[in-house]
């Protein structure tokens, strides 16, 4: 899913939930067209919310792209049990994977909860934007070349030769010898954790991603 507006894109800005790929894709996108990748200082935390529009129109936005990350709920759960990056509070870390399913976390009532919203707001920023793209990390994982292609259509720049991405990135840096695939496959899950999982998960958003829901 991508709009595009104006052919003078030089700057990109990710957004996308932690272990939803937006250090890799950001990084494959301004290596392989040449574009500025805004950090913190343009629109804030890359995790976040996505911002409204009174927020994001007080910038010079026209030649900016915007690109949203998202992943299957139900591997991204797996990953952030493992590193939930919240460090206030450490013993997150302790909880078991059905608790840290439920736990309160940032402002939301639980993890899911927390997918579920930023997601749409991705969503509602990308509609609201003159050019954006969203992709699926597990998508970009499969065929790089593919997103290669939509960003050319996006960006007018038939010139570029893909590079690909090799190594696993996270905001630690570059790791060789990473099983992503095996990373991104929807784990094995008892029938109480698909439950739980599910009565806090938004079918409507689940669609809106091409997902579907484990029964």
């Amino acid at each position: 899913m991508a709009q595009r507006l104006n052919l003078t894109i030089n700057s990109i800005k990710v957004f996308g939930e932690r272990h939803c790929g937006t250090n890799a894709i950001g990084y494959f996108a301004g290596k392989n067209f040449n574009l500025k990748l805004h950090h913190h200082d343009f629109l804030g935390w890359k995790h976040r919310l996505a911002p409204q529009k009174d927020e994001w129109s007080k910038f010079n936005v026209q030649n900016c792209l915007f690109i949203f990350c998202m992943r299957n709920p139900y591997s991204w759960i797996k990953a952030m049990h493992r590193e939930p990056y919240y460090d206030h509070y450490p013993k997150i870390k302790d909880l078991s994977l059905e608790n840290f399913i439920q736990f309160s976390i940032e402002d939301y009532e639980n993890c899911i909860a927390m997918w579920n919203q930023k997601n749409d707001s991705y969503f509602r920023m990308s509609d609201e934007t003159p050019n954006s793209i969203i992709i699926n990390v597990e998508d970009f994982n499969a065929d790089q070349r593919k997103f290669h292609t939509n960003l050319t259509d996006i960006l007018n720049r038939s010139d570029m030769p893909l590079i690909k991405m090799n190594d696993y990135v996270n905001g630690r840096g570059r790791h060789e010898q990473e099983d992503i695939t095996s990373s991104l496959t929807i784990p094995k899950l008892d029938k109480n954790l698909v439950r739980i999982i599910n009565s806090s998960l938004s079918e409507e958003t689940m669609k809106k991603c091409n997902y579907e829901l484990l029964i």
